[in-house]
């Protein structure tokens, strides 16, 4: 069954006690270039996330990325850019939480924590590229382990080289997860 049919259809469990669930989609960043148009990697996870949205009620976006040489040298955090192109496919502004300004995946989910545990969602929905869901899973199982979490997979849609350099980074960051260096990754 799709995604968004099983969320809708979580959500027609609600009682009347409390008349809705609440989501938050976690999107996790990706890089943009010196001009802050979305890398494609980007583009594929604010796409799958918003599927998502478009298709259920009571989502509100979390969006992370701040600065960093190695995904964004602009003046604006990565989260704005995502934003930007969230609102253009038609998200609403309130439906936005404030942006995690990290600068990788382990600070996506330091920073995120405390969010997380004030909101307190029914479910957390962690989006992000294919290649990448399992460094995502360690990571977040590590720092915030928030009981009602669902890790969505975002179809890359890069080249055979690309993917295969970043799969073999991921091999790498997940390797010092496992060995407890995970701080920088």
């Amino acid at each position: 069954m799709h995604i968004a049919k099983v969320l809708f259809k979580l959500s027609l469990t609600a009682n009347e006690n409390k008349p809705f669930m609440k989501y938050i989609i976690l999107l996790l960043g990706a890089p943009n270039d010196e001009q802050g148009r979305l890398s494609q990697m980007a583009q594929d996870r604010i796409n799958c996330a918003y599927n998502l949205y478009a298709n259920n009620e009571h989502m509100t976006f979390l969006c992370t990325g701040g600065y960093g040489q190695h995904f964004n040298t602009t003046n604006r955090p990565h989260a704005y850019y995502a934003k930007q192109a969230l609102i253009k496919k038609g998200v609403r502004e309130e439906d936005f939480l404030p942006f995690i300004l990290s600068t990788n995946t382990y600070e996506d989910f330091k920073i995120s924590k405390e969010i997380t545990e004030k909101e307190l969602p029914d479910m957390l929905i962690v989006i992000t590229s294919d290649f990448h869901i399992r460094r995502a899973k360690l990571l977040h199982d590590r720092i915030i382990n928030y009981p009602h979490t669902l890790f969505l997979p975002a179809k890359s849609n890069l080249s055979e080289k690309e993917l295969l350099s970043l799969i073999e980074h991921e091999q790498d960051a997940i390797k010092a997860i496992e060995e407890n260096r995970f701080g920088n990754h």
